[in-house]
C-alpha cells in the first residue's frame, strides 16, 4: 500500500503544476481516480500500468508472436551458448529472462510500470497515426523468489507436451511436490523487478510473467499463445479504469507535456545509444 499512497501523492503534486485545459490534465484525473480507489482498499494489491502505441495490439509477450513460442527454449539456449559470460552469477530462470528481455530477445515477460505517466509516454511515442492505449492492472504482486514465479520462469525452457514430461523437467531442476495442474492454469504473475539496472529504476519497472495457457481447452501441458487483454481489462465493477484510449491527435502534445516533467525517451532509456536518439529527435526538423 505504501507504493500506491506515494504514487497518489506524487500525482497530486504534478496535478498542481498543470495548467487547466492541457492534454495531460484529462489523463491525470483518471490516474488520480484509480489511485484514490486503490488507496481506500484494505489489501495488498498493487496498481500498475502498461502503455501500447496502438490500441489494436494484443496484450501478448514477444515470444508469443511470429511463430517463436515453439522455439522459446532454443532462443534461450542459443543466447546462453553464444554469450555464456553474460549469465554468470544469474542463478534462476527469471534473472536470465529479465536480462534477455533487456537486450531484446523475445521472452514471455511483459514490461509494466508503477508510474502511469511512464505508461502514457509509451502509449504516445510510436505510431503517430493510430490511437494508443494505457492498461491499468490491479493485482497482488509477487517477489522473484516465490515458488510459482520460479517454476513458471523455468518452464520457459520446457518443450514437452505431457504431464510426465513437465513433471520430469521440473523435478530435474529441483522443483518437487508440485501441483502441476494448478501451475498450468496460471495465466500471468505480476512480479517485482530487481532494481539491478538504471533503466528499470527510471521506468519504475515491474514485469508480467505470462503463463502456459489462457483457456481451459487443449493440452494443458503444451505451450500455447494467448491474448491477456480480454482477461485483464474486463469490467470488475470496482470503478478502476482499466483501458484508457489515447487519441492519435493528442500524442504529440502529450509527449511535449510529459517531457516538461522529465518523462521522455532520454530519461527512461539511459543507455548512450538512446541518449543520442533522444537528442537527434529533439532537434530534427519534421
Amino acid at each position: 500500500m505504501g507504493t500506491i499512497l506515494a504514487e497518489d501523492n506524487y500525482m497530486e503534486q504534478v496535478d498542481s503544476h498543470i495548467e487547466k485545459g492541457s492534454c495531460l490534465e484529462e489523463y491525470l484525473s483518471i490516474f488520480l481516480h484509480n489511485a484514490r480507489i486503490v488507496s481506500a482498499q484494505e489489501d495488498n494489491r498493487v496498481l500498475f500500468y502498461r502503455g501500447q502505441s496502438n490500441k489494436g495490439y494484443s496484450l501478448t509477450p514477444s515470444v508469443f508472436r511470429r511463430g517463436l513460442l515453439s522455439k522459446e527454449h532454443t532462443l534461450i539456449n542459443d543466447m546462453m551458448l553464444n554469450s555464456p559470460d553474460e549469465f554468470i552469477g544469474l542463478n534462476n530462470g527469471l534473472e536470465r529472462l529479465i536480462k534477455m528481455q533487456h537486450y531484446g530477445l523475445p521472452t514471455r515477460l511483459l514490461d509494466i510500470t508503477l508510474n502511469p505517466l511512464v505508461a502514457l509516454h509509451f502509449a504516445c511515442k510510436d505510431d503517430p497515426d493510430v490511437d494508443g492505449e494505457v492498461f491499468a492492472f490491479y493485482d497482488y504482486i509477487q517477489r522473484p523468489s516465490e515458488m510459482n514465479v520460479r517454476c513458471l520462469a523455468a518452464l520457459s525452457e520446457y518443450n514437452g507436451s505431457s504431464e510426465r514430461q513437465m513433471l520430469g523437467f521440473l523435478t530435474d531442476r529441483g522443483f518437487n511436490n508440485l501441483e502441476i495442474v494448478k501451475l498450468t492454469s496460471i495465466t500471468h504473475i505480476p512480479i517485482e523487478a530487481p532494481l539491478n539496472n538504471e533503466r528499470i529504476k527510471r521506468q519504475h519497472g515491474a514485469f508480467l510473467l505470462v503463463g502456459m495457457r489462457g483457456d481451459d481447452g487443449g493440452n494443458p501441458f503444451q505451450k500455447t499463445a494467448f491474448d491477456l487483454k480480454p482477461l485483464l481489462i474486463r469490467d470488475y465493477h470496482d470503478g478502476i479504469s482499466r483501458s484508457i484510449i489515447i487519441p492519435k491527435e493528442e500524442k504529440t502534445e502529450l509527449l511535449k507535456e510529459l517531457d516538461a516533467f522529465g518523462i521522455n525517451h532520454g530519461f527512461l532509456f539511459p543507455e548512450l545509444e538512446h541518449q543520442a536518439a533522444y537528442i537527434k529527435d529533439k532537434y530534427e526538423e519534421v
